[in-house]
């Protein structure tokens, strides 16, 4: 599900996305508010999850070409190939600008240019740039228009799904998960890693259960936003109810077991009397 603009840039061309930036005031508030570029990463903040999380929900990808652009390597290893690859299967608007020349054919073979590529936007006078802008915001309300409430939500329900993901609670289940998982001492005993896993579940739902619900009282919770508090709650809902069956069907099988280990024991003390 996807509702936002990724915008990708090489660092040199900060002239140029703050030119962009302005641009993108004249959109209509919900489109604004859902474009993303990296000066929107905080200090501290998990900048490599939210970069992911900003390609998972772009419905539309602006890249501004340069050769900048194409040196870069953080670029060329992970922003270019998940934007491609989203819009070879329909999930992405691709609109390229080139700000400069490059071997922008490498983008604008496959997907059309905003404005001539041949001309790129440095050699372009004042108003031949605000006629690529407009161009651009055409095509952004294009894209803008056929966005629904669904995919609305479903973006949010990513976007609060890692938001809880990464919440001190959940992420230290989420670790002793991932530990136990792999955790040589269990190779041995596959039926006593189960029984953790099947715990350190019960754990992350109520861990998630108890952040949901404290993002639900959150006075600027959007429609969308709450929407997906709902859904992650009721899916929550559903794991914990599959770990407590789970649990019981483990609590019998021991049980059994038990019951089986202690027959075994009593049956020949039985026949020597």
């Amino acid at each position: 599900m996807r509702d936002g603009i990724f915008i990708s840039y090489a660092h040199a061309d900060r002239a140029w996305l703050a030119q962009l930036q302005q641009v993108l005031q004249a959109l209509p508030g919900a489109v604004r508010i859902s474009a993303w570029d990296d000066t929107r990463l905080a200090p501290g903040s998990r900048w490599q999850g939210e970069i992911k999380e900003a390609l998972d929900t772009a419905a539309a990808a602006v890249l501004l070409l340069s050769p900048a652009f194409f040196a870069s390597e953080f670029i060329a290893a992970h922003e270019l190939p998940e934007v491609l690859a989203a819009a070879a299967k329909g999930e992405v608007v691709i609109l390229p600008l080139v700000l400069a020349p490059c071997a922008h054919a490498a983008v604008t073979s496959t997907w059309q240019s905003v404005h001539d590529p041949a001309a790129p936007l440095e050699a372009l006078d004042e108003a031949g740039r605000d006629r690529a802008w407009q161009r651009l915001l055409a095509s952004l309300n294009d894209v803008a228009a056929v966005i629904g409430d669904e995919a609305h939500i479903g973006a949010e329900v990513i976007r609060l799904g890692n938001d809880i993901a990464a919440s001190a609670d959940v992420a230290h289940v989420l670790d002793k998960m991932a530990r136990a998982k792999v955790d040589p001492a269990f190779d041995s005993d596959e039926a006593k890693r189960e029984n953790t896993m099947v715990f350190l579940e019960g754990q992350r739902c109520q861990a998630m259960a108890t952040r949901l619900m404290e993002e639900m009282k959150r006075p600027d919770l959007s429609p969308f936003r709450s929407k997906a508090v709902v859904r992650i709650l009721e899916q929550v809902s559903r794991d914990e109810e599959l770990a407590l069956r789970r649990a019981t069907e483990l609590t019998q099988e021991f049980a059994n077991q038990a019951m089986a280990m202690l027959q075994q024991a009593k049956g020949p003390a039985a026949g020597g009397q």
